[in-house]
């Protein structure tokens, strides 16, 4: 588990390193640019290896590491009257065990976003069309503060080694966050989407960092959350 955890981390480096950039946003080909990045399509699953650390207090932490699955189910029509997808997510020690359901979330694509409600919290996880430096609020749904997402690139990721087998497929990085003063606080949040699979990485490093006087200049972590989910396997489940 742990050779195809580190294999997935680095392929979602070369994603991160291969990305077109530039100061000029990519134009949209079509208004529906960006849909099948989410890529919300009844009996897709999606595999991951995540590892999880949360932190309590300076050197009191509990780490976590555990494979997550994503499973696409039916589809059904919200108090708004919209189509939205229920989501199934498992969660397992390691590959020697059983998928045990963890929790249900639910997703939809509108005309112009893909919301996720994810423990109940609606959140605007893409917007279409999707174009790089494009800004949104992502959390417009629900009553939390401002959220600035933004899409920063897209980019052609080669050699993405998923079910023993070789894929070619183009990426869409989104910055949720990247806020950091080096001494108190780090709030990092990335995820990365790949055209016809779905998401593929996922980084959240949300931390405080001790400011006492006893913790200057040794970056130790107070509290907070670091999470890293990247995938290993995806597919149809009937196809299994």
């Amino acid at each position: 588990m742990w050779k195809k955890a580190c294999l997935s981390f680095f392929i979602v480096l070369l994603a991160l390193s291969s990305c077109q950039t530039g100061e000029d946003p990519i134009p949209a080909l079509d208004a529906d640019r960006g849909k099948s990045y989410f890529f919300m399509v009844e009996n897709k699953y999606r595999e991951y290896n995540v590892r999880e650390i949360r932190y309590s207090a300076v050197n009191i932490s509990d780490t976590l590491v555990y494979q997550l699955r994503e499973e696409v189910r039916e589809s059904f029509i919200n108090s708004q009257g919209e189509e939205s997808r229920i989501i199934h997510r498992l969660t397992r020690d390691n590959d020697t065990q059983p998928w045990v359901l963890d929790s249900v979330w639910t997703a939809r694509i509108e005309k112009d976003r893909a919301v996720s409600i994810e423990n109940n919290i609606s959140i605007v996880k893409m917007v279409f069309p999707s174009q790089a430096e494009r800004v949104w609020d992502g959390n417009i749904f629900n009553t939390k503060a401002v959220d600035q997402f933004k899409i920063l690139n897209f980019g052609v990721l080669t050699n993405i080694a998923v079910n023993n087998d070789l894929e070619t497929t183009s990426t869409m990085t989104i910055e949720q966050e990247n806020d950091e003063d080096g001494i108190t606080f780090k709030n990092i949040r990335r995820e990365v989407y790949a055209d016809s699979i779905g998401l593929i990485s996922k980084l959240y490093n949300v931390v405080k960092i001790c400011s006492r006087s006893e913790c200057l200049g040794q970056q130790l972590i107070e509290s907070g959350r670091f999470y890293r989910e990247t995938i290993y396997a995806h597919g149809f489940i009937d196809e299994d």
